[in-house]
C-alpha cells in the first residue's frame, strides 16, 4: 500500500437527527424512514439495504406519521397539519394539503390502498380518498376529545381503530360513528398514573386489537365486546411503538428503555391447536428511546432517539445464512457528505442548512445545501457523468454539451463514481459492491472490468454491508484505485492479480516484516485498511498525503438527551 501522511479530521461535526418513522412496502421490498428535521430516506432492501432515495428536510416539517398507498405512492404528516406526498421520480415533494385538524399525530393507509386516514389534534379523524393526482377530502369520523395519537385499520377495512388519551375509540368506517370506546387501566407499578397514553395499535383479522401505552403495556382487546382479553407490563417505560407481520403470527414493539420486543403466536401445548401471544424475544439495540418499528417477512426494524436504523434478521425466517442474516446498523447516509480540494488543501463539509468550508486551522460557513444527483466531472473538464434516480449512468460531453454514451445498464444502484485523469476511465460502485471501470472514449468496459467480472471478487468483499462512497485515484500511479466505505479504505492496484476466496483478503502482515513465502501468499490487488472509522471521507492531497474525517459513534451519542435511566443489580 505504501506510506502516506495523514490528516485525521475529527471536526466534522455532524450529528444525524432522530428518526422519526418508519414504514416497510411488502410490494416493493423498501422501506421509508423519515428524521425529525423532516428528512425522507429511502431504503432498497433488495439492493444491499442501500438509500437509494432522499428528500431534504425542512424546519418546518416535522413528521409524525410516515405510509405507503396503493401504487408505491409515499405520504407523510406532521405538526404543521398538513399532508405530504412525495415524488418518487423527480425526487421532490408533488403537493402538499391541509388537512385543517391542527397538527396531525397519526395516519394510515387503508388495505386496498385506496383510502387514507389522519388522525388530528383536535380529536378529529379525517378519511381521505387517493386519486390519481391527488388525495380528496370525503368525510370526518365522529370526533374525540383529545388528540388522535395512532390509527390502525381492520384488514377487511370495515372498521378502524383510533388510540387516543386513556382509551382507544373503533370506528365504523361506513357510517363513520363510534362503535366501541374502550378505557384503558391507568394503574403503573400499582400507581394510578395521571394519563396513559395510547402510543399506538394494531387491528388484527379476528378482531382483536393490540394496543401500546405509555404505562408500559401492552394490551390484547376484544373490538366485538369493546373488553380488555389479556395484558402484559414489559417496561418500566412507555411502549411507543407497534408493527405486525402481514401474516399476524408476530408482531414487535418498541420501549422508551432502548429495548425491542418481539412478540409471537405460538401453541398452547404441543398438540393444541389453541394459540397463544408469548413474548419470545427481547433485544437491547439502542441507547435511547426506540421510537419507531416495522416488520418485514425477514426481519425486524427499528430507530429512535439514537439516530440509527437497526434490522435484526429473523433467523428462523432467513433460508440461506449467509451475510443476508447478519445484524445491520445504518447511522451514516449512503451519499458523500465531504469534498475535497487538493490543490488549495480545502475541506467542504455538507450539513442540513448550511455548508462549511476549511482550511487546517480555520473556518468559514456558508451558502446553504441543495438537494444533488451523483455527478462525477473529469480532470480535464471535457467529459460528465451523472447517475439518477435508476442505476444508469450517462456521459456527456461538456464541451459539446450533448450525450455521448450511456453505460450499459445494471440492477444495483450507483453508490459512487469518478473518472480517472489522462486515460479517462469512468469507475463506477454498485450497492452489491460491484465495481466497474468503462472507457468513455471508447465507450465499453476496460480489459481490466472484463477480468474482473469473469474473476469475481472475493467473497468477504461482497458481503460488506455498508456502499463505497468515495473512489479517488493516485496521480502518479494510474494503476492505483482509492475507495472507502465506512469502515475500510482499500487501494486496488490493477496490475496486481485479483484475490481468490483462498486468498487472506483483509492482510494483516506489515509489508516490511513478511517472508517471502507470506508475500508471495498475499499479494494482490486489495490492499485494506481498517484503521480510520467511522470513515465519512478520505482523498489524496497529494501523492504523499491522506485526509481522513472520521466521526467517532461516541461523539454523537454524547450529543443526544440522556437516555432513561435504569437501575442495575448491585447499585
Amino acid at each position: 500500500m505504501g506510506e502516506f501522511k495523514v490528516h485525521r479530521v475529527r471536526f466534522f461535526n455532524y450529528v444525524p437527527s432522530a428518526i422519526r418513522c418508519v414504514a416497510y412496502n411488502n410490494q416493493s421490498n423498501r422501506l421509508a424512514v423519515s428524521r425529525t428535521d423532516g428528512t425522507v430516506e429511502i431504503y432498497n432492501l433488495s439492493a444491499n439495504y442501500f438509500q437509494e432515495k432522499f428528500f431534504p428536510g425542512h424546519e418546518s416539517r416535522a413528521t409524525e406519521a410516515l405510509c405507503w398507498a396503493e401504487g408505491q405512492r409515499l405520504f407523510s404528516a406532521g405538526l404543521n397539519g398538513e399532508i405530504i406526498e412525495y415524488d418518487l421520480q423527480a425526487l421532490n415533494i408533488k403537493y402538499a394539503m391541509d388537512a385543517f385538524g391542527g397538527p396531525i399525530w397519526s395516519m394510515a393507509a387503508s388495505p386496498s390502498g385506496s383510502q387514507l386516514l389522519v388522525g388530528c389534534e383536535d380529536g378529529s379523524v379525517k378519511l381521505f380518498q387517493i386519486t390519481p393526482d391527488k388525495i380528496q377530502f370525503e368525510r370526518n369520523f365522529d370526533r374525540q376529545k383529545s388528540r388522535i395519537l395512532s390509527l390502525s385499520w381492520h384488514p377487511s377495512g370495515t372498521h378502524v381503530a383510533a388510540g387516543s388519551i386513556d382509551y382507544i375509540s373503533v370506528f365504523d368506517v361506513k357510517s363513520g360513528s363510534t362503535v366501541h370506546k374502550m378505557i384503558v387501566d391507568r394503574q403503573y407499578m400499582g400507581v394510578s398514573k395521571r394519563k396513559c397514553i395510547v402510543w399506538g395499535v394494531a387491528f388484527l383479522s379476528d378482531g382483536t386489537v393490540i394496543s401500546v401505552d405509555s404505562a408500559g403495556k401492552v394490551q390484547f382487546w376484544d373490538s366485538a365486546t369493546g373488553t380488555l382479553v389479556k395484558s402484559h407490563l414489559i417496561a418500566n417505560a412507555d411502549v411507543q411503538s407497534i408493527a405486525v407481520a402481514n401474516q399476524e403470527d408476530s408482531f414487535v414493539v418498541g420501549t422508551a428503555e432502548g429495548t425491542v420486543f418481539h412478540f409471537q403466536l405460538v401453541p398452547v401445548t404441543s398438540n393444541s391447536s389453541e394459540k397463544q401471544w408469548v413474548r419470545t424475544k427481547p433485544f437491547q439495540h439502542h441507547t435511547h428511546d426506540v421510537r419507531t418499528v416495522a416488520h418485514s417477512p425477514t426481519s425486524l426494524i427499528s430507530g429512535g432517539t439514537d439516530t440509527h436504523l437497526v434490522i435484526r434478521p429473523l433467523m428462523e425466517k432467513v433460508e440461506v445464512k449467509n451475510y443476508d442474516a447478519a445484524l445491520r446498523k445504518i447511522t451514516f447516509p449512503h451519499r458523500r457528505l465531504i469534498s475535497c480540494s487538493r490543490k488549495r488543501q480545502l475541506l467542504l463539509f455538507q450539513f442540513a442548512h448550511h455548508l462549511e468550508l476549511w482550511r487546517l486551522g480555520s473556518t468559514v460557513a456558508t451558502g446553504t445545501v441543495e438537494a444533488m444527483c451523483l455527478l462525477a466531472v473529469s480532470p480535464d473538464g471535457n467529459w460528465l457523468a451523472a447517475s439518477g434516480t435508476s442505476a444508469g449512468v450517462h456521459v456527456y460531453n461538456v464541451k459539446q454539451l450533448k450525450l455521448h454514451c450511456t453505460v450499459p445498464a445494471y440492477n444495483f444502484p450507483v453508490t459512487a463514481m469518478a473518472i480517472a485523469p489522462n486515460a479517462n476511465n469512468l469507475v463506477i460502485a454498485h450497492s452489491d459492491q460491484q465495481v466497474f471501470e468503462y472507457s468513455i472514449p471508447d465507450k465499453h468496459y476496460t480489459d481490466w472490468s472484463r477480468t474482473v467480472q469473469k474473476h469475481g471478487f472475493h467473497h468477504l468483499w461482497l458481503q460488506r454491508d455498508t456502499p463505497i462512497t468515495h473512489i479517488s485515484f493516485h496521480p502518479k500511479r494510474p494503476m492505483h484505485i482509492l475507495l472507502h466505505d465506512a469502515y475500510m479504505f482499500c487501494i486496488i492496484d490493477k496490475s496486481l492479480p485479483l484475490p481468490n476466496d483462498k486468498t487472506l483478503l483483509y492482510n494483516p502482515f506489515p509489508p516490511t516484516n513478511e517472508s517471502d513465502v507470506v508475500q508471495r501468499r498475499t499479494a494482490h490487488a486489495f490492499k485494506i485498511s481498517k484503521i480510520y472509522k467511522p470513515l465519512l471521507f478520505m482523498d489524496l492531497l497529494d501523492e504523499r498525503t491522506l485526509v481522513a474525517v472520521e466521526r467517532p459513534l461516541d461523539d454523537i451519542i454524547a450529543q443526544l438527551p440522556p437516555p432513561i435511566k435504569k437501575k442495575k443489580f448491585g447499585t
